[in-house]
C-alpha cells in the first residue's frame, strides 16, 4: 500500500497543519455553517466501508449532512455494494459514486478521499483503521472500536503517528449520556465509588452448521483476520439482536456492543476515559454479584448484566439513575464537549477534521472503553482475579489471561506494524 498523505489544500479549511491537533476549542457553530449549507468545495469526501446494517443507517445520515460528499462505497458483498451506491446516486441525482470491493484498492486509487466511514463487523475495524491512518486519511470507525486489548493500543499509536483525525463511532456518549457529566462531576453526590451499567452477554463462540455461500460474497475476506468457519447467515448477520455480535471470533459480545455507549458514557461523566481498570474480579468474588473492573482512583465499574440498572452512580452523598434522578450541578464545571458547536457525532467529526483537532470521542478515548470492555470479557472466561500490569500489557502472574491481551492474526489479514 502507498504511504501517502490525502492532497486536502484545496480547501481553505483544510489548511492547517495536521501538527497543530490539539483539545477541541470552543466556537459558535454558526462560524462553520452549521446553520447553514456547506458550499460543495468545502465539503468532506467521504467513502463508506461495510455497508450492512449499522453501515447503512449511517450512509442515510451522512447523505443528509451536508458537510460530507459522499463518493465512493465498498463492501465484500455485492449486493451491498450496489445497493448503497443506487441509493447514493438517487440523494445526488447522478451515477458519480465508485464502487469498490476492497477497502485497500479505494485507499490507493482514490486520493480525492478525505474521510473513511468505517461501519464493519468489529474484527475488521483495527486493519482498517490503521491502514486508513498509513494512507494520509482520517477516519470515522464504528463502536467497539477493537476486538482486543492490543488492538487498542496499535489504533491509537496509529492515529497519533500518522497525525490523523480518528473518531470512535458511540453517539450515545455525549448525546445520551453526556449531560450527567456536570452533575457527577460537581460533587452532587459525593465522591463516585460505584457505576453499574445494565448490558448483555460476553461472547460464545459459533458453532453453526454450513449453509451454502451466497452469490456476490466474498466469504474468506468477510471473515478476515478471524479463525475459517463455515459459512451460515446467522454467523455474519448484521441484526442487532444476534448474528456476528454473539460470537467472540467477531466481536466482544453483547457486553462491548453496548458497553461502548454505556461505559464509554460512564467513564466521560467520571473522567476517566483515558484510563484503564487497574484489577479486576469475577461474579461471585466475595459476594459480589457482577464482574468488576477498579480504577486506580478506586472507583469500581460492574457489568450488571442481568440486573435492573441503566447507568447507576453510588457516591458517598447519594444515587444518580440516568433518566430517573433529577438533579442539578453543585457548581460550573468545564468538561469536554462537541468542538465548534456542534450537537452531534458526525458535525463534531467534520469540525475536527477540517481544523485538525482531535474530536470528542478521538480514538484514545474510544480504545479505553473497549479495553475495559475486553478485560471484563476475559474474567468472565477465567472466573478468577485479575491485576493488570499497563506497561508490560500483562495480566500479573496470569498466562492465560494474558493470552487473550491479543490473537493470531490469519493471512493475509494481519494487522500491519506501526
Amino acid at each position: 500500500m502507498k504511504n501517502k498523505q490525502t492532497k486536502l489544500n484545496r480547501r481553505k479549511f483544510l489548511a492547517a497543519s495536521a501538527s497543530a491537533i490539539s483539545a477541541p476549542l470552543f466556537l459558535p457553530g454558526s462560524i462553520f455553517g452549521y446553520n447553514g449549507g456547506v458550499a460543495p468545495s468545502n465539503k468532506l469526501t467521504t467513502a463508506f466501508v461495510g455497508i450492512g446494517n449499522r453501515g447503512g443507517e449511517l450512509l442515510g445520515g451522512f447523505l443528509h449532512n451536508s458537510n460530507y460528499q459522499i463518493v465512493a462505497v465498498c463492501d465484500c458483498w455485492k449486493e451491498r455494494v450496489d445497493r448503497a451506491a443506487n441509493r447514493v446516486n438517487d440523494r445526488y441525482k447522478n451515477d458519480a459514486v465508485a464502487k469498490f470491493h476492497r477497502y485497500e484498492d479505494l485507499l490507493a486509487d482514490r486520493d480525492d478521499v478525505d474521510v473513511i466511514v468505517c461501519a464493519t463487523p468489529d474484527h475488521w475495524h483495527t486493519k482498517i483503521a490503521i491502514e486508513t491512518c498509513m494512507a494520509g486519511k482520517d477516519i470515522y470507525c464504528e463502536k467497539p472500536l477493537t476486538l482486543t486489548i492490543e488492538e487498542s493500543r496499535l489504533i491509537v499509536k496509529a492515529a497519533r503517528k500518522y497525525n490523523r483525525v480518528c473518531t470512535g463511532g458511540s453517539q450515545r456518549v455525549m448525546e445520551d449520556y453526556g449531560y450527567m457529566a456536570p452533575i457527577l462531576q460537581s460533587g452532587a453526590i459525593g465522591e463516585v465509588k460505584e457505576v453499574y451499567c445494565g448490558l448483555g452477554n460476553p461472547p460464545k463462540y459459533c458453532y453453526l452448521p454450513e449453509q451454502p455461500i451466497p452469490e456476490g460474497l466474498d466469504w474468506d475476506r468477510w471473515q478476515g483476520q478471524a479463525p475459517v468457519a463455515p459459512f451460515n447467515s446467522e454467523r455474519c448477520s448484521g441484526n442487532y439482536g444476534g448474528g456476528w455480535r454473539n460470537y467472540g471470533e467477531y466481536c466482544t459480545g453483547f457486553l462491548a456492543d453496548w458497553g461502548a455507549h454505556k461505559f464509554g458514557g460512564a467513564m466521560y461523566c467520571l473522567g476517566v476515559d483515558k484510563e484503564e481498570p487497574v484489577e479486576l474480579y469475577p461474579a461471585g468474588y466475595e459476594g459480589c454479584e457482577y464482574v468488576c473492573a477498579v480504577y486506580k482512583n478506586g472507583v469500581r465499574f460492574y457489568h450488571a448484566w442481568n440486573g435492573p440498572h441503566d447507568v447507576t452512580f453510588k457516591g458517598t452523598e447519594g444515587e444518580y439513575r440516568h433518566h430517573q434522578t433529577k438533579m442539578n450541578p453543585l457548581k460550573a464545571v468545564d468538561v469536554r464537549r462537541y468542538s465548534g458547536g456542534a450537537r452531534n457525532i458526525a458535525d463534531d467529526f467534520a469540525f475536527c477534521v477540517r481544523n485538525r483537532l482531535r474530536p470528542f470521542q478521538d480514538f484514545e478515548y474510544a480504545a479505553a472503553t473497549a479495553t475495559l470492555c475486553q478485560m471484563m470479557a476475559i474474567c468472565h472466561k477465567v472466573k478468577r482475579p485479575l491485576k493488570w500490569d499497563a506497561e508490560k500489557m500483562v495480566f500479573v502472574g496470569d498466562q492465560e489471561a494474558t493470552r487473550m491481551v491479543s490473537r493470531v492474526q490469519r493471512y493475509p489479514y494481519t494487522i500491519p506494524e506501526v
